[in-house]
């Protein structure tokens, strides 16, 4: 496969969808200007700090032989290189920089059945039902759409399949230490706090596991399901 070109209620759910949609405040472009800039640094900086994260990630994810995978945000290849031989894997990221080190990563493991691919996740050139399984690790709250961005991965994955999103998510709640991070954190590309909540129900996703992960525990990993088809399985 290779990489194509009640009133109360309302309001408060039109404010949190508002909120996951201008996550980042940043643009598509400053995103991708943030990680050419972070590419050099990045496995120092979130290797070995998110690595938990990314196992245990993976382990759900448990790809199987002829399986096709989609994973969105590939960064520097680090979760790229664990993909068994016996599947097919696409990797996308917006930066030209990081999928440079990704393909050298590969290269140097030569690993020949994961493809990378820049393009935005926001705007998937993948026809509908192709994958039989989407991973993204570490890339929603960093996204300027995370919504859009999830809705996107559950059109390219089939009925069946299954999506793994690792993240650090929390409600929208008032804290000495939230509102910091809130200040801080857009700085530097991303959304301290993402409702997972609301992004599973705007995306039309069903949570089938969560798990916390790394150390601290301030990521978590949500393995999904697409709701019509779990809905259909269990009427």
């Amino acid at each position: 496969m290779s990489c194509p070109g009640g009133t109360l209620l309302r309001e408060t759910t039109s404010l949190r969808l508002d909120q996951l949609q201008t996550v980042s405040g940043r643009s598509s472009e400053e995103i991708t200007t943030l990680y050419d800039w972070l590419a050099p640094v990045y496995d120092l900086i979130y290797g070995v700090t998110l690595d938990h994260g990314r196992r245990l990630s993976m382990a759900r994810l448990a790809p199987h032989p002829r399986e096709t995978i989609l994973e969105i945000g590939v960064g520097t290849g680090l979760s790229a290189v664990k993909y068994p031989a016996g599947c097919r894997a696409i990797a996308i990221h917006v930066s030209s920089a990081m999928i440079s080190r990704a393909r050298a990563r590969l290269r140097r493991r030569r690993i020949e059945h994961v493809a990378l691919c820049r393009t935005d996740a926001a705007q998937l050139a993948f026809p509908d039902s192709t994958f039989d399984a989407v991973y993204a690790p570490y890339v929603m709250n960093v996204v300027p759409d995370p919504v859009r961005v999830a809705r996107e991965m559950v059109r390219v994955c089939r009925p069946s399949g299954r999506l793994v999103i690792v993240n650090r998510f929390g409600r929208h709640e008032p804290s000495l230490l939230g509102g910091v991070m809130d200040r801080l954190t857009p700085r530097v590309g991303f959304r301290w706090r993402l409702d997972l909540a609301t992004l599973l129900r705007e995306s039309n996703l069903i949570a089938r596991s969560i798990e916390p992960a790394n150390v601290p525990r301030f990521a978590t990993v949500v393995v999904c399901g697409k709701r019509a088809f779990l809905e259909d399985d269990f009427a």
